[in-house]
C-alpha cells in the first residue's frame, strides 16, 4: 500500500553475533521472530538434512554446525516495518520469505522460484535493461529502487566494518512507487 517508504536504520551481523541474535528470539531483543524463520525453512526445497535423512526440522546445534559463516541484515523501514534477511549457506540453497500480516494468525510464507544454475542469465537480463534504457532514454526500473538497494549494500558493509553496529540511514528514507508491470526476466 503506497509503495516503498525507505529504510531509516539497519544492522549487519556475522558469525557468533548471528547465533547470539538467534538465541534472543525476538526483534525487540536483538534477534528475529523464530516463527517466521521456521516458516521460511519449511518452505525451502533444499533444507539440509542430517546423514540419517530423518526429514526433521534441524536443531539449533545442527544449524550452527552446517552454517559456517552466517550473516544477518536487520532493516527498520520508515513506515515501521521491521525485516530480517538471513544468509544461511549450508542450511538452505534457495530463497524464501515469511511475514506477519495484520489480522492473520499464521505467517504468510513463500518460496521464490529462481532459475537453476548453471543456466542463470542475470548478466544478460541486466544488459537487456541497460539496452532498453539506451534505446528509450528511460530506465525500465525505478532509479530510486537502485539508489535504495545499492545504499543498503553500502550500509551493510559499513555496519560489518564498524563492529556490527546499528546504523541510522537517513539518506535511505527514499520513497517510490513500483511500476504495475513486472520487470522480471521474460522470454
Amino acid at each position: 500500500q503506497g509503495g516503498e517508504t525507505g529504510v531509516v536504520a539497519m544492522q549487519a551481523l556475522r558469525g557468533d553475533a548471528v547465533w547470539k541474535a538467534m538465541a534472543e528470539g525476538s526483534w525487540a531483543t536483538g534477534g528475529w521472530d523464530p516463527q517466521l524463520f521456521e516458516a521460511c525453512l519449511t518452505r525451502s526445497q533444499t533444507l539440509t538434512q542430517p546423514e540419517t535423512y530423518s526429514h526433521r526440522y534441524p536443531s539449533v546445534e545442527q544449524i550452527r554446525e552446517w552454517v559456517k559463516d552466517p550473516v544477518v541484515y536487520r532493516y527498520e523501514y520508515a513506515d515501521g516495518v521491521k525485516a530480517t534477511m538471513l544468509l544461511m549457506n549450508g542450511l538452505v540453497g534457495d530463497f524464501t520469505f515469511a511475514a506477519r500480516l495484520a489480522g492473520e494468525p499464521q505467517p504468510l510464507s513463500t518460496l521464490f522460484y529462481l532459475p537453476s544454475t548453471p543456466n542463470v542469465v542475470y548478466s544478460a537480463e541486466l544488459m537487456s535493461k541497460a539496452e532498453e534504457t539506451f534505446l528509450t532514454g528511460k530506465s525500465p526500473n525505478p532509479i530510486d529502487r537502485t539508489l535504495l538497494t545499492t545504499g543498503l549494500v553500502e550500509a551493510g558493509v559499513r555496519s560489518l566494518g564498524s563492529g556490527q553496529k546499528r546504523l541510522e540511514t537517513p539518506h535511505l528514507a527514499i520513497r517510490y512507487q513500483a511500476p504495475r508491470a513486472s520487470s522480471f526476466a521474460q522470454s
